[in-house]
């Protein structure tokens, strides 16, 4: 019973994580629509990086809806081998890592059409960014050793028994 309440509460995210990007799509189309009527450069330029932001966001949002039924719904296993975890937590951070790095070039845009002094943000979430690479390819090459290291099934099985005992005492 538990289990099907989670499936439910998983696609219940899904369903509305992807009800919200479709949202960001139209009101980054709206954006656009109503810079265009501004008749404005300045206008029309800051209402298409707006609509680019809402875009990047639009896709990072249904990527994360994506991920819940792909991971959590239809797949219906969990990550109990290292490249598993490795391949699902890869796959994660992609998203995010390049969500984020268009927001920031995004905002780098933006910035150049302003004040040169609100470079500040985007130039550290895109150091941010650097550090997410930077800290998924040290996760990928510490899961790669770890699936490399050899593995006594019949040494797991004995351990799993022994914890059980100690749980039932």
């Amino acid at each position: 019973m538990f289990q099907s309440a989670a499936r439910g509460m998983y696609r219940l995210a899904a369903v509305t994580l992807t009800l919200f990007s479709l949202l960001f799509i139209g009101l980054s189309a709206l954006t656009v629509v109503e810079g265009v009527v501004a008749l404005n450069a300045a206008t029309l330029t800051s209402a298409m990086l707006d609509g680019v932001g809402m875009i990047v966001l639009a896709i990072a949002v249904f990527e994360i809806a994506k991920y819940l039924y792909e991971e959590e719904i239809a797949r219906d296993r969990e990550l109990r081998r290292a490249d598993e975890a490795r391949r699902t937590l890869t796959k994660f951070l992609t998203t995010i890592i390049v969500a984020s790095s268009l927001e920031g070039l995004v905002l780098v845009f933006e910035a150049r059409t302003s004040e040169i002094s609100e470079i500040v943000y985007p130039a550290i979430l895109l150091a941010v960014v650097t550090l997410l690479v930077v800290g998924l390819g040290t996760f990928q090459w510490m899961t790669r050793r770890a699936e490399s290291i050899p593995v006594d099934p019949s040494a797991s099985e004995a351990d799993e028994a022994e914890d059980d005992k100690r749980t039932e005492a």
